[in-house]
């Protein structure tokens, strides 16, 4: 009998011990492993969803000529994405961009897939819309050209700032209309902030 009641003991001993252990844990730490500040009053898990602007800009390179009256400018081009991230590795992304050599204007939306890592990440993906080339048919006449087109693109980004939510990338688009003038491709720079 006496056995019995000496391991009854321990048991509510161990078990009233065992509750008081988990409380007296200490507060958490950042200068720890990666991710064994959670759930100890550090940080808390990275919120990976969210929106991010991007200003873009760089060389265009279009494969045919443009027609002789069409707009005279550098091969450069200009514009911004506007992007939700589903994900740290997927977003959908807006773009809008003006090419000034021709006067070619693409607006598209898709998907973006971005590697895991840190600070460089690598992304690809695809965008389909609405690609416009103004064609000059003589001086007084303009032939204005829409036309369905695809533009995948692969770039690199380096991830910079407090919570890693500035963007720093290089890219390259080809724009490539259905049934359209040649495709125009574009080698150029970036610059996002996530919120």
């Amino acid at each position: 009998m006496k056995r019995h009641s000496r391991l009854c003991g321990a048991l509510v001993l161990l078990a009233a011990a065992v509750p008081l252990t988990a409380g007296a844990q200490e507060r958490g730490r950042t200068d720890g492993p990666e991710g064994s500040e959670y759930g100890k009053g550090g940080y808390s898990g990275s919120n990976s969803a969210g929106v991010s602007f991007q200003l873009d800009w760089g060389a265009a390179i279009n494969a045919e000529e443009p027609s002789r009256d069409a707009p005279e400018g550098p091969p450069l081009y200009l514009g911004g994405t506007v992007s939700w991230w589903g994900a740290d590795w997927f977003a959908l992304d807006a773009n809008a961009t003006y090419v000034f050599d021709g006067g070619r204007f693409v607006a598209s939306v898709g998907p973006r897939f971005r590697s895991w890592g840190w600070p460089v990440v690598f992304s690809a993906g695809i965008r389909a819309g609405a690609i416009y080339t103004p064609e000059y048919v003589n001086s007084s006449r303009e032939k204005e050209e829409l036309h369905f087109g695809i533009s995948p693109h692969v770039g690199a980004e380096v991830l910079v700032g407090h919570r890693d939510n500035i963007s720093l990338g290089l890219h390259y688009t080809p724009d490539i209309p259905i049934g359209g003038p040649g495709v125009t491709h574009r080698l150029g720079m970036s610059v996002g902030y996530r919120f």
